[in-house]
């Protein structure tokens, strides 16, 4: 029991940061032919580190890498059962990506092959840049297939602003505000990865945890992408000021404005990153604004104010993440509570319920 506890503490604390180590190990080492649907996928596993996983002392070195390699290996046995039983569809491909132990870029290659069209496979395409010398068709055929989506016109937008086109960027970015729908599709990577999970005999919690980071897996490298987006519009605005046109520039500064809305409400607000990402975002605008000029879309309050108020979000925010770690120390029915409420309501909501179990962690190692 303690040895499984120190496991479900280890996965907790790690759970982002091996995310971002999957993001950044998952690179090709030369660029992957742009598939087609006839095309065969040759399988490839990177050198993504394993996450070490706590042993019980009285195991050696060597035995323990091979009780991890057994694992990763029977796990792999596992994907594979799950795969068939979904008839390698999209989404079990992306799933399997997602969770795979040896970061096995053959299922994103195989997604994209077989279902170039499918929206969750070209977003997935983008967030891991899989094809850098095609992105522009990607995010193009993004785009396409869905025309209610805003997250699309933004991770375009980021590609424009790149490539110093901020003319084109700056119609992604009008057309992205005549869009309601912001979809990440975080609950979906974050439901699809605990089925897989348990199918893989993993406990709830254990379930709860692999899907949180299989859902940063793509989350953390996209948050940069559009980012990039405030940095782009922060740049456009300074050159309209330049020539004197105040307009355009605070009608880009309301476009920035818009965009961090989306990342920290809705279902992109339930996760804090999220949150962080849109308040850092909104700063970046507000930055180029005349600090303390009034303006309506600010609801009447300076740059100045509205940046003080989101240093005072920050700070809430962070005294909330230092409890987060209570919830190993809940009993079963708790720590099902506590996930299910994230996923419904939010982190901070769910971090807000935890601090009402008043919930004692102890010091130590026991």
């Amino acid at each position: 029991m303690q040895n499984s506890q120190k496991f479900v503490i280890g996965l907790t604390a790690l759970a982002i940061v091996i995310a971002a180590g999957m993001y950044f190990s998952r690179r090709p080492a030369t660029p992957p032919v742009q598939p087609s649907v006839s095309q065969n996928v040759r399988a490839e596993t990177t050198n993504r580190p394993i996450p070490h996983v706590q042993a019980p002392a009285e195991m050696t070195q060597a035995e323990e890498e091979d009780a991890e390699a057994n694992a990763d290996r029977l796990r792999k046995e596992k994907i594979d059962e799950y795969l068939r039983l979904h008839n390698r569809n999209a989404a079990s491909l992306l799933t399997a990506f997602h969770s795979s132990p040896m970061g096995e870029m053959s299922y994103l290659y195989e997604a994209a092959t077989n279902f170039p069209n499918d929206p969750r496979v070209q977003r997935t395409v983008l967030a891991q840049n899989l094809f850098p010398e095609d992105r522009r068709k990607w995010l193009d055929a993004f785009k396409a297939s869905s025309p209610s989506n805003s997250l699309a016109n933004y991770l375009s937008a980021a590609d424009y602003f790149k490539h110093q086109q901020p003319e084109a960027a700056i119609k992604d970015l009008q057309a992205a505000a005549g869009i309601s729908q912001f979809n990440q599709y975080s609950m979906d990577t974050i439901l699809d990865s605990e089925a897989l999970s348990q199918f893989d005999g993993a406990s709830d919690i254990e379930a709860h945890v692999s899907a949180m980071a299989a859902m940063a897996v793509d989350n953390l490298p996209e948050l940069g992408n559009v980012k990039s987006v405030a940095v782009g519009i922060k740049d456009a605005q300074q050159q309209y000021l330049n020539s004197g046109d105040t307009a355009s520039a605070q009608s880009l500064a309301q476009a920035g404005l818009l965009l961090a809305n989306r990342l920290s409400t809705g279902d992109s607000g339930k996760f804090i990153i999220n949150q962080l990402v849109g308040m850092a975002s909104e700063n970046v605008v507000l930055a180029a604004l005349d600090q303390n000029t009034s303006y309506p879309f600010l609801n009447g309050e300076t740059p100045a104010q509205r940046m003080a108020e989101l240093k005072e979000q920050r700070e809430s925010l962070k005294q909330f993440t230092k409890n987060q770690l209570g919830v190993l120390f809940l009993n079963e029915e708790q720590q099902a509570n506590y996930w299910d409420r994230v996923k419904i309501y939010g982190e901070v909501p769910a971090m807000q319920w935890l601090q009402q179990q008043n919930v004692t962690i102890p010091n130590g190692d026991n």
